[in-house]
This record gives structure tokens, C-alpha cells and sequence, in this order.
């Protein structure tokens, strides 16, 4: 293997082991602040694969990303819904396409708000994006959410779960 072909490859594993990392502290911190839940947490890495290249590269998508994911494990939450970072990298490409309608526009305040990301201009508005759309934010925010729904996101107990037929489930 050559010099230039060990730093193509190490170029394409740096941010990976990057991400690994900050999956591992965010598994770390969720456990402390879910005791009760921490078994659960503990076997939930495989959750937190990014989904999204840019989860790779922007460490505070990615975190509120795992965040989200964890405490939806933690509550015994289905995991496999987008979250609202996937939400905020959906609502991005889409205004990068055609400018966002006043709904749009108030999901994607309420979305960067929920991920706990850095406060931007766009969010100080979202009170009033929320006053005047707030029922159809609510309904395009299921849509969205199904819409980047992983169906693989599941963990080994609700995976489980989902095998049990209902009715055995309900004797």
C-alpha cells in the first residue's frame, strides 16, 4: 500500500472514529442522566449510526442526533421516526431547492430548537411561526418524521418485541 493510498484511507476513517467517539460520550452521558435505563443505553450504539454524511461532519448534528435517539431508548420510545437533526438536514437540502413556505419555515425553527442546536436568527421567530401555523407545523411535522422513519432503527428488545404475534403478546 502506497503513502498516498494510507492517507486516502485514513481521510476516510478519521471522521467515522470521530463520530464513533462522540456516539460513545453521548451513550456515556445519556446513562447518567437515565439510571434507571442504563442496561438499555449501554446496548444501543448500533442506534446511532449516522444517517446523513453531514452527521459526519458536523459534531453538533450528530450529537443532538444520538441525544434524541438515546432518550427515546431510555423511554422506551420507537426509535425508528427521524429525528429532529435528520429533520434539520431534510428541512436544509429542501431550502437549498426553493424557499420555504411560512409552515416549512416554522417547522425548521422547530426542529433546530427540539436539536438543541446553536440559536440562529431563524429561531427567535419561531413564536411567532408557531402562533400563526402551529397546527399545520404539528401535521407536517409527523409527515416528516414518518417520511425519514428508519425501519432498521430498532433495538434488540423492541425488535423482539415487534416477533411476538398480538395475540400472544395479549394472553
Amino acid at each position: 500500500m502506497s503513502l498516498p493510498d494510507i492517507n486516502d484511507l485514513q481521510d476516510l476513517l478519521t471522521p467515522l472514529f470521530q463520530a464513533m467517539e462522540w456516539a460513545e460520550e453521548e451513550i456515556e452521558a445519556a446513562r447518567r442522566r437515565h439510571r434507571y435505563a442504563a442496561d438499555r443505553i449501554w446496548d444501543s450504539f448500533l442506534l446511532l449510526t449516522p444517517t446523513h454524511d453531514l452527521m459526519s461532519r458536523s459534531e453538533a448534528v450528530y450529537r443532538s442526533h444520538c441525544r434524541e435517539l438515546l432518550d427515546r431508548v431510555a423511554r422506551r420510545e420507537d426509535t425508528r421516526p427521524g429525528t429532529a437533526a435528520e429533520c434539520c438536514i431534510a428541512l436544509s437540502e429542501t431550502s437549498l431547492r426553493a424557499p420555504l413556505n411560512t409552515t416549512a419555515a416554522g417547522l425548521y425553527a422547530r426542529m433546530w430548537t427540539l436539536a438543541q442546536l446553536p440559536p440562529i436568527e431563524m429561531t427567535d421567530s419561531s413564536v411567532h411561526y408557531e402562533a400563526l401555523e402551529g397546527s399545520s407545523i404539528d401535521q407536517q411535522e409527523a409527515w416528516l418524521r414518518r417520511k425519514l422513519r428508519q425501519q432498521s432503527r430498532i433495538t434488540a428488545t423492541s425488535s423482539a418485541a415487534a416477533a411476538v404475534p398480538r395475540q400472544a403478546a395479549a394472553a
